[in-house]
């Protein structure tokens, strides 16, 4: 894999659409969904990753372009090792969707760097970005001629029922650095969304932190995803995470990420079960 001494790494070619989904659906967190294009920058270039906001003021309110760049660079930035960026890289936020009440800035802020994560897995997988949605809504204005959408031929199928109180608990017995405790349960996604992955947390920040809360999802989609394209889900679910528990000294994002899985993997399991009674 490449490590810091191949930095600024350096893309052979664009990766296009690369999705960003914050779910505001029956949960605590600000609505932000976000298509961006990531291109290589020229040898001669200054090879600091830059961000240009391609979506129309009248269909994005510049502030929520302006928060999907800054959160974009900044994770970026947190890569760079002794000066040099991680990453050679010119991030074109080419298309975007708000909620009038539901979307702020600090969502669009994490929706940007969901997509420097998403591009970081691309680079060292060397896979394609993985989409979110079948069809986007429409855009606001009908003035905006919104980006075609790159989704796969082979979709995969909705979940045919809704697996409540899956429940992992994960405690490292005699150590420290292993403790995650989560309930959530696995919707079949709305009915028409197009949705193939949604992610909705019931939790604020008091009650389990966000990045616990993100990499719990993350150890979710990567194993929904694991059996298919691996750039789509196997089962398309909305997951919720109803309830946790973690310790301020033995939580870490790796052990919520196994948590997520492991939960995935239990939903998966209800899920052919289920197919296999029918």
């Amino acid at each position: 894999m490449p490590g810091v001494r191949d930095y600024p790494h350096r893309l052979k070619r664009p990766l296009r659409d690369v999705q960003a989904l914050v779910s505001s659906e029956g949960g605590v967190r600000p609505y932000a969904l976000a298509s961006a294009d990531v291109e290589p920058l020229p040898h001669d270039a200054d090879p600091a990753a830059v961000f240009v906001n391609d979506v129309p003021d009248a269909e994005l309110p510049p502030r929520f372009g302006a928060a999907f760049g800054e959160g974009v660079l900044a994770k970026l930035a947190e890569w760079s090792w002794r000066g040099v960026p991680a990453y050679a890289v010119r991030v074109r936020l080419r298309d975007a969707r708000w909620r009038e009440g539901e979307s702020t800035e600090a969502g669009f802020a994490w929706a940007g760097r969901r997509a420097a994560l998403e591009l970081d897995r691309c680079f060292h997988a060397r896979v394609r970005p993985r989409p979110y949605l079948l069809h986007w809504p429409p855009p606001r204005t009908t003035a905006h001629r919104a980006p075609e959408h790159d989704v796969p031929l082979a979709r995969p199928v909705a979940a045919r029922g809704t697996f409540r109180d899956i429940h992992v608990r994960m405690a490292t017995v005699g150590g420290c650095g292993g403790y995650a405790v989560a309930t959530a349960d696995f919707e079949p996604p709305a009915a028409g969304s197009g949705v193939l992955f949604e992610f909705v947390s019931a939790l604020d920040e008091d009650r389990l932190p966000h990045e616990l809360a993100d990499a719990f999802e993350r150890g979710v989609h990567e194993t929904l995803c694991a059996f298919g394209t691996r750039r789509m889900p196997t089962v398309a679910f909305r997951v919720r995470l109803r309830d946790a528990r973690w310790s301020e000294t033995d939580s870490g994002p790796t052990t919520f990420a196994q948590a997520g899985r492991r939960a995935a993997t239990e939903a998966l399991r209800r899920h052919d079960a289920l197919e296999a009674d029918r």
